[in-house]
């Protein structure tokens, strides 16, 4: 699958795939799509999917400078270099490379809801697809071919699975290996441990602890950088216990991270850079940190 560029070579935003129609820019009437429509008629959706949302917003992903490269977090000016950000400088991450979308708020946290807990699919798709987009920027700027790369889903119970009827991290994947043109690999599985959302942030870390289990089928010998996926990074310990199980099996060269959104710490206040409608100049918004995980 091939992504639409413009004549200067950059993506369009938000992506389309190489000879899909142009949607018109109306914020008032944006054109749904089939799978919207059958949603919306035959399963009661209501509202818009994350790509019209999106536009009617004015959102946009967040550029390389407003979150830290190494962990993902929200930073302002100055705060993030190669060694990382003030958050996570003197800490060892399981992973060297984040890539993420933006802050969980505004369309990303809409769509990760819907998707996760209303079982809305298509707005599933269209948040991954953009992340893919962000992925295949990072490999490229690596010089990462794409057949070097593997996407691996963070796992869900079966049992949450079933509950929620949509295996949410699984369609996040599967968009964003498919507008990456990145294989997607499901070498982990979820054995136990009670959701992220029903214990407190200082728990999360011993929640998590040996939930995750390589497959006995699934080698990732020859990829060399593997991309483990997640809709929100909170605490981060969900990752960090996937990254634990992932590399266990010996065979993992290089391990990166995405995510759709990333919360911030309760009370943080993230800076905010206006493009050239705002005048390049930038203000501080609230971000209230909510359990996701």
């Amino acid at each position: 699958m091939l992504v639409e560029q413009d004549s200067s070579g950059g993506f369009v935003w938000p992506p389309r795939v190489l000879g899909e129609p142009e949607e018109s820019e109306s914020a008032a009437a944006p054109r749904l799509g089939m799978l919207d429509v059958l949603e919306t008629q035959l399963l009661g959706r209501v509202g818009l999917a994350f790509r019209a949302c999106a536009r009617i917003e004015g959102w946009a992903p967040d550029a390389a400078g407003a979150y830290c490269q190494r962990c993902g977090g929200s930073v302002g000016p100055y705060e993030s270099d190669g060694e990382g950000c003030p958050a996570c400088r003197t800490k060892r991450l399981p992973w060297e490379r984040a890539i993420r979308l933006g802050a969980y708020t505004g369309p990303i946290r809409q769509a990760v809801l819907d998707l996760k807990f209303h079982g809305w699919r298509q707005t599933g798709k269209e948040l991954g697809r953009a992340l893919g987009v962000r992925v295949g920027e990072a490999l490229d700027r690596a010089q990462i071919e794409r057949t070097e790369a593997a996407i691996v889903p963070v796992p869900t119970h079966w049992q949450r699975r079933l509950g929620r009827g949509v295996d949410h991290t699984l369609i996040l994947a599967r968009a964003c290996g498919r507008a990456a043109r990145v294989h997607v690999r499901q070498v982990l599985t979820r054995v136990g441990g009670a959701s992220q959302l029903e214990v407190p942030s200082s728990q999360r870390v011993r929640n998590v602890a040996g939930v995750f289990r390589r497959r006995r089928r699934g080698s990732l010998e020859g990829v060399r950088v593997v991309i483990l996926l997640d809709d929100v990074r909170t605490t981060g310990a969900t990752l960090r216990a996937a990254s634990r199980a992932l590399v266990s099996g010996g065979d993992v060269q290089r391990l990166w991270v995405a995510t759709a959104g990333v919360t911030n710490a309760r009370g943080r206040r993230e800076t905010a850079f206006l493009g050239e409608e705002g005048g390049g100049r930038a203000h501080s918004v609230s971000i209230v940190s909510e359990n996701v995980d």
